[in-house]
């Protein structure tokens, strides 16, 4: 047994030395895979942040994001500029735009929703109608709630990679807050401790999104303005955002003559 850890661990230090060389597609700066291949090669974008809705105050605040930016849409076409002779507004449902099966179907976000941007739009000098207005606008909402597989790819790394050794890479933390006095925050301040755990949402990645687009579209039936944001949701909270059918049914008693020869079928098959 001795024997063979003093050879296995040589050839264990130089695997992860090979390893820390080659532990990607690109070395140094410079490609490490032939200018030719069968297929093309699978690469990542660029690392962006999409938020996490966890609250229904998450949902007010996408609410207001998608009233701004029909806002500023509407307003850069000319379309329509709240105190100058806008024409009224009719937000749909989303039930009504949403194109679920059956169409009465609707979910608890997208009656929520409803309800916070109905009001970001009112806040924002709309008028906002119940029912559709002759050559006004009308706000459609487009909900849909997408599930990507479990167990996704977590990356939460931050600061600046530093090599220690041949193959030994570590992360350098070279972020530090402001405090009040516009001066950089010392390590040990509390603040500063917690600043990871309070920028990155708990828990591993979530397995369901979420896409919102909001849309307003003129009598003629064109697009004058539109956003869409797409967000991760609690996998916990899937419920909120499917949209299920709600079936129902009733036992109705029925009572009278129900003798043989009225309920059961003759020789020929036919019942009397």
């Amino acid at each position: 047994m001795s024997n063979r850890l003093r050879i296995s661990l040589p050839i264990l230090a130089c695997s992860l030395v090979l390893a820390g060389c080659m532990g990607g597609l690109y070395s140094g700066g410079r490609e490490s895979f032939p200018p030719q291949n069968e297929v093309p090669v699978a690469s990542n974008f660029a690392t962006t942040m999409q938020p996490k809705l966890q609250a229904a105050e998450h949902w007010r605040r996408v609410a207001e994001d998608a009233a701004d930016a029909l806002a500023k849409g509407l307003t850069a076409g000319g379309k329509c500029v709240p105190g100058r002779g806008c024409v009224p507004v009719h937000l749909k449902r989303t039930c009504e735009t949403s194109g679920c099966s059956p169409t009465r179907c609707d979910t608890t976000f997208g009656r929520v929703f409803h309800n916070e941007l109905l009001t970001a739009l009112v806040a924002r000098g709309y008028a906002v109608s119940n029912a559709p207005v002759a050559g006004g606008l009308v706000v459609e909402v487009d909900s849909q709630a997408v599930t990507f597989t479990a167990n996704r790819a977590q990356y939460r790394y931050a600061g600046h990679p530093v090599e220690l050794a041949p193959g030994v890479w570590a992360l350098r933390d070279v972020t530090s807050l402001i405090g009040d006095d516009s001066q950089a925050a010392l390590r040990t301040d509390d603040p500063d401790y917690n600043w990871y755990r309070a920028r990155f949402a708990a828990g591993r990645t979530p397995q369901n999104e979420l896409v919102v687009s909001v849309s307003a579209l003129t009598a003629e039936g064109t697009y004058a303005a539109r956003h869409t944001g797409v967000y991760y949701t609690a996998d916990a909270d899937a419920a909120h955002y499917a949209c299920t059918r709600t079936e129902r049914s009733w036992t109705i008693p029925v009572s009278g003559d129900c003798s043989p020869g009225r309920c059961l079928s003759n020789q020929g098959g036919a019942s009397r």
